[in-house]
């Protein structure tokens, strides 16, 4: 999950770190025995609609730890301007069908210098049925970067995938009284896995009334992830 100073990087570029997801999308992290370890590397930060490396490609990679669906890792990327390292925390299973993972990150920016003004934290519910998920993403910071104080944020996600095919709805809502250069926006993010490795992601954001700087234009992002098993 990127903010650029997380939210920064919805006050700086609403380029707005849980999945959530690599450099190109936080990793998938429940589900897995074991200790594992991430790479992948794209041609830009797709972060909820919006792209947070302006000036090129990411790199990011990570390591987790998971143990009868409780799992706990971290998660680092490039991107403009520094780094951005991901601490998690959760727990995920399944239940007659339904599909669930509760989770809580803390999202770190060294280059920011001031870390109590710039990193940001959210708690994560997932909940998905058969080939449609659920997802909400909800700040326990008071606080949006920079900084900055205002409303705690929400961003959900509706999500459905069939076969190789993705297509997610992406709400925020709740902070743009503390960023008077972006209003609350939401996108639509269409993906394919073309291999296991590599997918390729289309993605139009909107944004409400008002005075913002979201970048509506179509974004395209190519990215390349790969798992390993640590033994």
């Amino acid at each position: 999950m990127k903010l650029f100073s997380k939210t920064k990087s919805a006050s700086c570029s609403v380029a707005l770190a849980v999945a959530l997801a690599a450099g190109t999308a936080l990793p998938t992290v429940a589900g897995a025995d074991g200790l594992t370890t991430n790479i992948a590397v794209s041609n830009m930060y797709l972060w909820r609609g919006q792209n947070l490396s302006p000036n090129g490609g990411v790199v990011s990679g990570g390591l987790n730890y998971g143990l009868g669906g409780l799992y706990t890792g971290m998660w680092t990327s490039s991107e403009t301007g520094g780094h951005e390292t991901d601490l998690y925390l959760g727990f995920g299973g399944e239940a007659g069908g339904l599909s669930y993972d509760i989770s809580y990150w803390h999202y770190l920016y060294p280059e920011d210098g001031k870390i109590a003004d710039s990193d940001l934290s959210e708690a994560v519910l997932s909940l998905g049925y058969g080939p449609v998920k659920l997802t909400a993403y909800q700040s326990v910071d008071d606080k949006i970067g920079a900084g900055a104080t205002g409303d705690d944020w929400l961003y959900a996600t509706l999500a459905v995938s069939v076969d190789k095919y993705t297509l997610t709805y992406g709400a925020w809502t709740g902070f743009e009284k503390a960023n008077q250069n972006a209003s609350n926006y939401s996108h639509v993010t269409a993906s394919f896995a073309a291999t296991e490795e590599v997918s390729v992601s289309v993605s139009v954001a909107q944004a409400e009334s008002g005075k913002n700087i979201v970048d509506e234009d179509p974004l395209f992002q190519v990215s390349y992830s790969k798992q390993f098993d640590v033994k």
